[in-house]
């Protein structure tokens, strides 16, 4: 009898082992994933290769907010890329072009910032916020860079 008692022990200690192994593999799997830009945002080189995106204005919206948060975050780098982004999905965002220039200025990228205004100017001539633009070439381009 102590044998087969000694059996069921076992057993049941394996069958627990083997659901608790079951249920910590489940939770490994539900851990937090990092952002995809977490290597830009530390300063790393390593970046993915643009895609073509199909237009969506909510997108650009949300990479215009993240590359704002960025900005503030003195983070131009990081902030630069959601900028890009988000004209990638709304090609005519005066918002994202405005962002990305502010963020190529800070970063000391003058002639980056230059063409990025001649960029909308060219893609936009016809926006209301052109004059803004023609405006800022004019400062940008006094600018030494």
């Amino acid at each position: 009898m102590k044998n087969s008692q000694f059996m069921q022990v076992r057993l049941l200690i394996l069958l627990l082992f083997c659901a608790l192994s079951a249920v910590a593999r489940a939770q490994a799997s539900r851990e937090p994933q990092l952002i995809r830009d977490t290597d830009v945002a530390e300063g790393k080189d390593e970046i993915e290769k643009p895609t073509v995106k199909e237009p969506n204005p909510k997108l650009a919206e949300q990479n215009i907010t993240i590359g704002n948060y960025y900005l503030k975050q003195q983070n131009y780098a990081a902030a630069i890329l959601r900028f890009l982004e988000a004209i990638e999905y709304k090609k005519d965002s005066y918002q994202a072009y405005d962002g990305l220039i502010r963020a190529y200025e800070k970063n000391g990228e003058i002639p980056k910032a230059i063409d990025a205004c001649k960029g909308f100017l060219d893609k936009n001539p016809d926006s209301p916020k052109a004059p803004d633009f023609r405006n800022r070439l004019a400062r940008l381009e006094k600018k030494p860079g």
